[in-house]
């Protein structure tokens, strides 16, 4: 599911040029982006106006999907529309995600395509460049694909990360999952309901109760000779938060699970939630009750 770059709705003119002007005089970092980024790319020139949205106007760019950056510390994304001499354009967005972590959150919740090489994770496939360097995300994207604007894109990604600053880490909750039989790059970081329900759907109601303040690691894992199973993990604030929600997510995911939270499912799989301290861990598919408990041992958590 697509929910970065497709489908948005540009403003009006002056409200944009507001918003440059305002983020400009503050000293916001995307603002110094229309004077770093060249402005042609082969014989493609940026056309219109640079743009600047933060959280208040990012509704007025995007037709839908902007619950998903907003779910995550996103601050601003400065945009620029490119044209080639034929009249096709493409878009170059530059989101100012507030740190390493959230920048690795939004780029991992959308993987779909090979690795592209340009910054510290990336991807590309018809027509969508998306890569993570720093704090920022980077998404290049143009209404169609072929092997021409294939090279462009990646020029214009190349071009872009130069001027993004140092790589930064990833989350800390990457270090708690067990590396045996990890599927690295299905790996997904979030804070909320709607994130994890673009991932894998668990209920049309938070039952987990997810907000900005839980960080969540959302795993697949290979079990044998079945389909990969999945492990999500979250830290919420205090204990009494993280008991609250296994027993809500129970409630209403489980309601036949005994007091160690296992249970089978309809397809004769297994669900298994387990509670440490204010960590929730919750196993989907598992293959067997077995390997959902042992998956959830090999956890590496902190002590306090």
């Amino acid at each position: 599911m697509r929910v970065s770059t497709r489908g948005r709705v540009l403003c009006g003119l002056s409200a944009s040029l507001l918003a440059v002007l305002v983020h400009l005089a503050g000293g916001g970092a995307v603002g110094e982006f229309s004077a770093k980024i060249p402005k042609k790319i082969g014989a493609w020139t940026a056309i219109g106006e640079d743009r600047i949205y933060d959280r208040e106007t990012l509704f007025d760019y995007m037709d839908g999907g902007a619950e998903v950056y907003l779910a995550f510390d996103y601050r601003d994304v400065w945009t620029r529309r490119y044209a080639d001499p034929g009249g096709r354009e493409l878009t170059l967005d530059i989101y100012d995600m507030g740190s390493s972590a959230e920048a690795f959150g939004i780029f991992s919740c959308d993987r779909e395509d090979p690795p592209a090489g340009i910054g510290q994770d990336s991807e590309y496939g018809f027509g969508l460049l998306r890569f993570r360097q720093g704090r920022y995300y980077v998404a290049v994207t143009a209404t169609f694909d072929d092997e021409a604007i294939g090279k462009v894109i990646l020029e214009l990604g190349r071009e872009v990360v130069k001027h993004l600053g140092p790589p930064g880490p990833g989350p800390d909750m990457l270090a708690f999952l067990p590396a045996a039989g990890l599927r690295a790059d299905r790996t997904s970081y979030f804070h909320s309901a709607i994130n994890l329900n673009n991932r894998f759907f668990v209920s049309s109601e938070n039952i987990l109760q997810l907000e900005r303040s839980t960080d969540c690691v959302f795993a697949e894992f290979e079990a044998g000779v079945q389909e990969p199973a999945s492990l999500l993990l979250i830290r919420y604030p205090d204990e009494a938060k993280a008991g609250a929600a296994r027993r809500s997510f129970l409630a209403g995911y489980a309601p036949e699970a005994g007091t160690d939270g296992l249970a089978r499912t309809e397809n004769g799989k297994w669900v298994f939630a387990s509670l440490a301290g204010r960590f929730l861990a919750v196993v989907f598919e598992s293959p067997t009750a077995e390997w959902a408990s042992n998956l959830v041992s090999s956890l590496r958590l902190p002590k306090t």
